[in-house]
């Protein structure tokens, strides 16, 4: 099996990000499997960046440890760089941009390259040492430069065949350079796959599941989903780019009011200007998805780096109780399939559905084998559709807490809508004109029959519990969202090394099934294993299912958790338990 990390590295605009993606999907479309991520400053030039890609011909679950190759396009890029290096790991750098003398001894693969000038040479332009690179990447790696010839045809043609070949020359002046040999055997099964991030695979899954209408204010890291969107106003959907997240999200439940399948997107701070609306909502029983992709904190923290640091903000923001479901995707494949989840669950029980990305999945793409649209069904709730001989009770009391709906326009089922509590038609009531009892009384049947929600929906889904990978481990690392990958490669070294550990992970997070959790968890050894200071997930546990876990691995400096940092520290915990 070949497994190898490739880090690009640079400043914030010289293609570090577009030879990544570049790479990945030359990977992908030659049957392997690979795994983009990238780091990058908040500025919009200069800054030290940095896009990585770990192909492999097995699969794969996180962006991987340490570089095996590195491609060093300036000496910041050694600078920054060379403490991740791996034993042995090549270092191909730019010899008119960086000096690697401070690697030398140290038993790395030093090659120094021309690149601008094989760029001027077969191009015609300095930009294309970023399509030289890759090329010399290819052939270290064993992979056909064909492959990468055929894409670079899709991406240039439009400026003519002229650019197409400048630019296949440059990359063959890569692949051909003197002293570039083959040092990786990888090998695709022969399967093209596709390269998707996050958030890209979260809009398609909401798109496949109905969704009609989106609204945001740009902020990172959601803003892709925005993209997504506003790309394909042209396939039956409304983009709104909004002045700010609080029009977003209240344009969102006017839509949903109108019987339109809605979501809105956002980051932390953004999501905090959301709060009064996501109260609404929760008043109205307005079925909304929400999207909150976490970042560093608090205020604008480290806007380009990834942290969880959100989940109980996400689940006890807004005045007052209501029901709310927050569901947090573990993978990118699992994206789709939650977004298109999210929207059934919405209207099923009338509430907000909460998605809790996080920068780390948002942005960072994977390879898959494709989306089954087969498993992505509809179901609207209950939308009455005909007028009764009485008025329209849109609020009605009932035995599971969810009243029918209708469509506004809908002769004979019109209805109020309003943030005042309200009696079963929407009518607002107060001291004044209902009277004290009356009042008082409407209160607590409207505020219990919204509550009775959460029992409904433990009874009748079966999602609200976690997963459990190997059964009849004697540890267990237990985590949430995107941490998940990097957890279950960490456990598989672990039983690698003769220690039994498996995996707990959650996904969809609230309402909680507290005595089936309990009865999972109880009696195990348990490590928490979360991107957050206050390990987060833990306080849930202890809160609802009384499970205390003690020990716990976090990480909160801003930058996605690895298998090994995983593994290195269950290796100390387990040897002091």
């Amino acid at each position: 099996m070949a497994d190898i990390v490739i880090r690009i590295a640079a400043s914030n605009g010289d293609g570090v990000e577009s030879s990544g993606s570049l790479l990945s999907k030359i990977a992908a479309r030659s049957g392997l499997n690979a795994y983009y991520s990238r780091g990058y400053q908040s500025v919009i030039r200069g800054g030290h960046v940095w896009s990585q890609v770990r192909i492999s011909d097995a699969q794969i679950y996180s962006q991987g440890d340490g570089i095996d190759i590195l491609v060093a396009l300036n000496q910041d890029a050694i600078d920054n760089q060379s403490g991740q290096l791996n034993s042995g790991a090549f270092v191909i750098y730019d010899t008119s941009k960086a000096n690697a003398d401070v690697l030398k001894g140290k038993g790395y693969k030093l090659v120094g390259m021309p690149l601008i000038e094989l760029a001027v040479e077969n191009a015609g332009d300095p930009i294309a040492r970023n399509v030289v690179s890759i090329g010399a990447l290819l052939k270290i790696l064993g992979l056909d430069i064909k492959v990468f010839e055929k894409i670079l045809s899709e991406m240039f043609l439009r400026k003519g065949q002229a650019v197409v070949d400048n630019n296949v020359k440059a990359a063959n002046a890569g692949y051909n350079f003197a002293g570039i040999e083959k040092a990786y055997e990888l090998k695709g099964d022969g399967k093209a796959r596709y390269i998707i991030n996050g958030n890209t695979a979260l809009a398609i899954g909401a798109y496949a599941s109905g969704c009609k209408f989106y609204a945001a204010y740009p902020m990172t890291p959601a803003s892709t989903i925005m993209n997504w969107f506003a790309a394909n106003e042209n396939r039956g959907v409304v983009f709104k780019q909004t002045e700010d997240e609080i029009a977003a999200i209240n344009m969102t439940i006017g839509a949903a009011t109108a019987g339109v399948r809605a979501m809105c997107g956002t980051s932390g701070g953004g999501f905090s200007l959301m709060v009064e609306g996501l109260g609404l909502a929760g008043m109205t029983e307005t079925p909304i998805v929400v999207v909150e992709s976490q970042r560093t904190g608090p205020s604008t923290g480290l806007p380009t780096k990834t942290e969880q640091g959100d989940m109980l903000f996400v689940m006890h923001a807004s005045q007052g109780e209501f029901p709310r479901i927050v569901v947090a995707p573990r993978s990118v494949d699992e994206a789709f399939y939650v977004a298109a989840d999210a929207f059934n669950l919405a209207e099923r029980y009338q509430c907000p559905v909460i998605i809790l990305m996080d920068l780390f999945l948002s942005e960072s793409s994977r390879t898959v084998d494709s989306f089954d649209f087969s498993k992505v069904k509809v179901d609207r709730g209950k939308i009455a559709t005909a007028a009764g001989s009485e008025r329209f009770k849109r609020y009605e009391i009932t035995p599971d807490g969810v009243s029918p709906r209708s469509i506004p326009g809908t002769q004979g089922l019109e209805f109020i809508a309003a943030s005042d509590e309200h009696d079963e038609y929407g009518d607002l009531v107060s001291d004044v004109l209902a009277g004290l009892e009356v009042s008082v009384e409407t209160r607590r049947k409207m505020h219990e029959k919204r509550m009775r929600k959460v029992d409904t929906m433990l009874k009748n889904e079966n999602v609200f519990v976690p997963h459990v990978d190997t059964e009849g481990a004697d540890y267990y690392l237990v985590c949430f969202g995107s941490t998940t990958g990097a957890a279950l490669e960490a456990a598989e070294r672990l039983r690698a090394a003769g220690k039994k550990v498996g995996v707990i992970s959650f996904n969809y997070l609230m309402p909680m099934d507290k005595e089936k959790t309990k009865m999972l968890l109880a009696g195990k050894k348990l490590i928490d294993v979360e991107c957050n200071y206050t390990g987060q997930l833990a306080y849930l546990l202890a809160a609802n299912a009384g499970i205390d876990i003690e020990h716990k691995i976090l990480r909160y400096d801003g930058e996605p958790i690895t298998a090994a940092y995983i593994t290195e520290k269950a290796n100390e915990i387990m040897l002091k338990w």
